[in-house]
């Protein structure tokens, strides 16, 4: 195995709409479908949605291998960058996407006000869709189902982070951090207006060493 560089990318995503990443569940004649929802890391007993690391994996990994096709990449560069920052499913990844939760400072001052929780209220939504008829474009009878979504203008922090080849690290971080600013759209239902979302991108770290997004982007090898 060759040498490996410990990598670090600290990031906010920010609901520019409602969000649906669902768990199939629904609650019995209230809701067909339920987001994910967890307790939140500064001890709300009270569940609030967050943002699943896998999900905003699969995002990236799918921004990723679009802009390695674009760049002129070949084959064997783009598996093997894919290979580092995702993995495959004999072959884990060297980074962690870490599950996002709703902003510390900003919940700390929902979690509790006069001794109301209203963070689970704030973050939180229901909301009615019908099914349409594609070809008569009216509502189907019978098709009327109601999702819980995790509310807009909400934002979330989390991390990614790993290790990655020492002879490509800074080309496969340069690759993870634009499909980061790709990023424009999380969980189901975007059909409906739902999980448009912006990345912001905190802090970078390859090797121990502070670094920017700027300089890791520039330098993505380019053979179109």
């Amino acid at each position: 195995m060759g040498s490996i560089v410990s990598a670090e990318v600290a990031i906010t995503i920010t609901l520019e709409t409602a969000l649906h990443i669902g768990t199939g569940l629904g609650l019995a004649q209230l809701l067909d479908d339920r987001t994910v929802q967890g307790p939140h890391v500064r001890g709300s007993a009270a569940p609030v949605p967050y943002l699943p690391g896998a999900s905003l994996k699969g995002r990236l990994r799918h921004h990723a291998r679009q802009l390695s096709h674009a760049l002129g990449w070949k084959d064997k560069d783009r598996s093997a960058a894919e290979a580092g920052l995702f993995g495959f499913a004999d072959q884990p990844g060297g980074m962690v996407y870490a599950d996002l939760h709703l902003d510390h400072e900003r919940a700390g001052e929902l979690l509790k006000k006069d001794g109301v929780p209203l963070l689970p209220y704030l973050a939180r939504s229901e909301r009615s869709f019908v099914s349409l008829s594609r070809e008569r474009r009216v509502a189907l009878s019978g098709r009327l189902f109601r999702l819980e979504l995790a509310e807009r203008d909400m934002t979330y922090v989390g991390g990614i982070s790993g290790y990655l080849p020492s002879l490509s690290a800074e080309r496969d971080l340069g690759l993870l951090l634009a499909a980061l600013r790709e990023l424009g759209h999380l969980g189901g239902h975007k059909g409906r207006g739902l999980g448009k979302c912006s990345a912001t991108i905190d802090a970078i770290s390859l090797g121990d060493m502070p670094r920017t997004w700027a300089e890791l982007v520039a330098g993505l090898p380019c053979t179109s």
